[in-house]
């Protein structure tokens, strides 16, 4: 599982790159850019399962962002933290329905002296996978992060680190490495899991296509037996973005989720569902309100 706050390498690269976090594009509304409260809303039509069950799957997501409190420390630092939110909606078809819950506390220091090109990011990031039916220490999740960076021009950074994350008694440790080049009204962003290529039409509209993991991991109490839900997933979407205000930007996106793919597991660990899912087309709105 490859949760949402994986994705904080975008965050790092965001506000140490040569760039403006204005001028950065987040079309999938994972929070980077700008600090700001943002709710986005993702709609998934029907993924077929591409198995020995028939039927599908449906999936509608919200999620939140709220900055919380932040604070300089010594010569270019700064300590932050934010509270998000998600609600998963699975329907079945046929038959059945999970709500499934996600909380995140982040904690992060950032560096970036205004006398150096180098700069630095860590962060951890505990929280809860549920569906608050009987929380315990199995809902548990935690991802943490570390980066250095380096600008070499005014319009080329990279970074590079380790990411790890615990959730589900699954642990993984990863390397994380990406850049960000901008040359003129062009952007393109290469900071995997995440890509994007936008492009700048006006000061208030900007157009870009990207690719992005989707879906999440839950620990869940059920008289079936289910206990664990894995879904993950890959989107590729065209997006528009408009800047109302200074403060107010608006966005749509559309485009296919695929790769999917479903799993189920008991309480002790054994598989119950293991299937992959067809491609679907999915919509998207983003509405954030920057600071």
């Amino acid at each position: 599982m490859l949760s949402k706050a994986s994705l904080s390498i975008i965050a790092a690269l965001s506000l140490a790159g040569p760039l403006s976090a204005a001028e950065l594009i987040d079309p999938a509304a994972f929070g980077f850019g700008r600090p700001g409260y943002m709710v986005d809303t993702t709609v998934i039509g029907g993924q077929d399962f591409d198995g020995s069950i028939r039927g599908s799957l449906e999936v509608f997501e919200l999620r939140t962002i709220l900055p919380v409190w932040s604070t300089k420390v010594g010569e270019g630092g700064r300590i932050a933290t934010s509270l998000g939110y998600n609600i998963t909606q699975l329907n079945f078809d046929p038959g059945d329905r999970m709500d499934l819950h996600n909380l995140e506390l982040q904690v992060s220091y950032f560096w970036n002296s205004p006398t150096s090109n180098w700069w630095g990011l860590g962060f951890v990031t505990p929280g809860l996978g549920t569906d608050f039916n009987g929380i315990s220490f199995d809902d548990f999740q935690i991802s943490a992060l570390g980066l250095l960076g380096y600008k070499f021009t005014e319009t080329f950074t990279i970074a590079g680190g380790v990411f790890a994350s615990y959730a589900n008694d699954d642990g993984t440790l990863l390397p994380a490495l990406g850049f960000i080049w901008n040359p003129g009204n062009w952007t393109l962003q290469v900071t995997p899991p995440f890509m994007v290529l936008g492009y700048k039409i006006s000061d208030p509209v900007t157009v870009s296509l990207s690719m992005y993991p989707s879906g999440g991991s839950w620990d869940v109490d059920r008289q079936d037996g289910i206990n664990t839900v894995d879904l993950s997933g890959w989107q590729g979407a065209a997006s528009i973005i408009w800047k109302a205000t200074d403060k107010l930007s608006l966005s749509l996106r559309a485009g296919i989720n695929f790769a999917g793919e479903f799993e189920l597991r008991d309480t002790r660990e054994r598989v119950l569902v293991d299937e992959n899912l067809d491609p679907a087309p999915f919509g998207a709105f983003n509405i954030r309100w920057a600071f």
